[in-house]
């Protein structure tokens, strides 16, 4: 047992404890309080952080952490299989690598959580994992290696060359696409498929869909460029009565309002990206704050490498910049991204029953000039200045 005692504790989903404590037992959070209202066994390992702060880790509930890798070029990539624009039943835990060197930078960084999944080239890409930053090796890291399916609208740059199926080249063609694979699966499903008229990939392809349909399998719907991308979603989330959310979400600050409304999690960014092409022509750094006043549930994402795995918190600190208090902040990298992904009740604010995952800084971390001293994952010391 770890008693962390005399800090800041920054909770997230209730009040924030002066001189607090928080009490770590098999990899669990088992008690926050004041100081005065915590016993703490004698045998605990104590832990002295009076004058710090102490946080839930962080999440990203968008990256590409371990599957693009670091130092090398694209073309080692595995993130984008383009022998088909349907791709379902690709897995990104079979590609992730846990030596590369920005998981390392990403504790340091205090990311604890990260969905990892395949990328956008296709309009179908596969199944993303949500797996921790540390651990003896990767299945030691896995939360759920099969967790949500990416889907990506969107012109597509033509591959036939590669594909056994023609690439859609316009939005158009990229919804038409989703929505005739999602009502194939829902034959398949109600039984006017002929399984044994199909072959062995089909079926595989088939069942993960009919998942997504049956609520089992969040989708994650990839948004390329534009608002009137987010309407086209949110008519197949709608049509389909999917869990999704919606990531990128550039322009959302125009469509706050049907956001709000409807309901969606939505994973902003990255923040700070520049406007390098006209898919990034509604990319701003206000948009994620003009949807959180509106009620949206909104989690910033760093898209590594796009921006590095362990500048999330910068990112979030952007927001302050543009209106967010440090706390509301925090928010988008602890407890909305732990909704997004479903793990709300295992991890996103220190609260008894969760996982232990903390993070200790001189300052509130959300703040550029803080700086982290300490990482848990799992009740474990993974990072420590001292």
């Amino acid at each position: 047992m770890k008693a962390i005692i005399g800090g800041r504790i920054l909770t997230v989903t209730g009040s924030t404890i002066d001189d607090g404590v928080v009490l770590v037992d098999d990899g669990k959070i088992v008690g926050v309080g004041s100081r005065g209202s915590i016993k703490i066994p004698k045998d605990a390992e104590v832990i002295d952080v009076t004058g710090k702060y102490v946080a839930p880790g962080f999440i990203d509930a968008h990256s590409h952490l371990g599957v693009i890798p670091e130092g090398l070029d694209w073309e080692y990539s595995d993130v984008n299989d383009y022998y088909s624009p349907v791709t379902p039943h690709l897995r990104a835990i079979d590609v992730i690598d846990p030596y590369d060197v920005g998981f390392k930078d990403a504790i340091e960084g205090g990311v604890t959580i990260v969905h990892i999944g395949p990328g956008s080239a296709n309009v179908i890409g596969g199944i993303g994992a949500i797996i921790r930053t540390y651990g003896r090796n990767l299945n030691d890291m896995i939360l759920n290696p099969e967790s949500t399916v990416k889907m990506a609208i969107g012109p597509k740059r033509p591959r036939e060359y590669k594909s056994k199926m023609p690439y859609p080249i316009t939005r158009m063609g990229s919804v038409s696409m989703l929505k005739s694979w999602l009502i194939k699966a829902k034959d398949y499903i109600e039984g006017r498929v002929d399984r044994d008229k199909i072959d062995t990939e089909e079926r595989l392809m088939l069942d993960i869909l009919a998942k997504v349909l049956k609520g089992e399998m969040p989708a994650k719907i990839h948004l390329s460029s534009s608002p009137d991308e987010i309407y086209a979603i949110v008519r197949v989330i709608e049509e389909f009565k999917l869990k999704a959310t919606i990531d990128h979400v550039f322009g959302g600050h125009l469509v706050a309002d049907l956001l709000a409304s409807k309901n969606i999690n939505v994973v902003y960014g990255p923040p700070m990206i520049s406007r390098v092409s006209a898919l990034f022509r509604y990319a701003t750094d206000e948009a994620p704050v003009v949807m959180y006043r509106k009620g949206v549930k909104v989690s910033i994402m760093s898209d590594h490498p796009v921006i590095p795995q362990k500048h999330l918190r910068l990112l979030a600190a952007v927001t302050v910049r543009n209106g967010l208090s440090l706390d509301e902040a925090l928010e988008l990298i602890t407890i909305n991204p732990a909704k997004a992904l479903g793990l709300e009740d295992r991890v996103g604010s220190i609260e008894a029953g969760k996982d232990a995952n903390l993070v200790i800084s001189d300052d509130h971390p959300v703040k550029p000039s803080s700086k982290i001293e300490m990482v848990l994952i799992n009740g474990e010391i993974v990072y420590s200045i001292h």
